[in-house]
């Protein structure tokens, strides 16, 4: 609050000085530099001419023509100076008006953070020492859903199947995919993280490219290669999970 008054008293200001020195400049320009500096003075009584009679030769009394002195310009009117006035005019009120936009932009700024909401907490990342361990224990408790899974249909569709289990263990233990990662990529990474059998996890991402991308026939060899790949994985994960707890 204290900040909000002292921004609206700083614009206040930067107006009132704007105004300020424009009325200024605008009566310096009208009447002049020299009246400015020393004032106008005070008046002097000129003396007024009356015109007498002189005769002329019929002998008819006429007035005499009185001599005025040329109509001459005022003193301290100075063209030269009133434009360059009406310059420095232009020039404090240009000033002025940037300082006052800079005040509103501030203002604005400021007003805008306040506005913001709190930054959300950041993800918890791989590496905290909770998330093995979750994830150690999700992969068990699914291990039997994850291998009737293998077991089930095609074993094309069985193997990709199994293969994405570990993506949706991972998403129940409350980790996420970063957004430059493939799937394929998340994956490994977290079998990585629990610490798998590198041998056994090489052997089921094989034969899940091969089933993913391949347009050959697989059959029930490829199935159970990728069912042994699985036990030993998941004899790995009990281990894990059991010197974790």
């Amino acid at each position: 609050m204290g900040a909000r008054r002292a921004s609206v008293t700083a614009v206040a200001a930067v107006a009132g000085t704007v105004l300020l020195v424009s009325l200024l400049v605008t009566w310096a320009a009208s009447i002049g530099p020299d009246a400015v500096l020393r004032g106008a003075g005070p008046a002097t009584h000129r003396a007024s001419v009356t015109p007498t009679r002189t005769a002329t030769p019929s002998g008819t009394p006429t007035a005499a023509r009185s001599s005025r002195p040329p109509q001459q310009r005022p003193a301290g009117h100075h063209p030269v100076v009133g434009a360059l006035l009406g310059v420095l005019l232009v020039v404090v009120v240009v000033a002025l008006a940037g300082l006052l936009m800079l005040v509103l932009r501030r203002l604005w700024e400021a007003w805008t953070l306040r506005r913001r909401p709190p930054p959300e907490p950041e993800q918890a990342d791989f590496d905290a020492i909770e998330t093995p361990r979750r994830l150690a224990a999700e992969m068990v408790r699914d291990a039997a859903r994850q291998r009737e899974l293998l077991e089930e249909g095609d074993p094309r569709n069985a193997i990709v199947a199994a293969w994405h289990r570990f993506e949706e263990q991972a998403a129940e233990a409350g980790l996420r995919r970063r957004p430059w990662e493939t799937s394929a990529e998340f994956t490994l990474r977290v079998l990585d993280l629990v610490d798998a059998d590198s041998a056994q996890v090489a052997r089921l991402a094989a034969l899940f490219r091969e089933a993913r991308f391949s347009e050959h026939a697989l059959g029930e060899p490829a199935r159970a290669e990728a069912l042994a790949a699985l036990d030993a994985v998941h004899a790995g994960l009990q281990a894990v999970a059991g010197a974790r707890r």
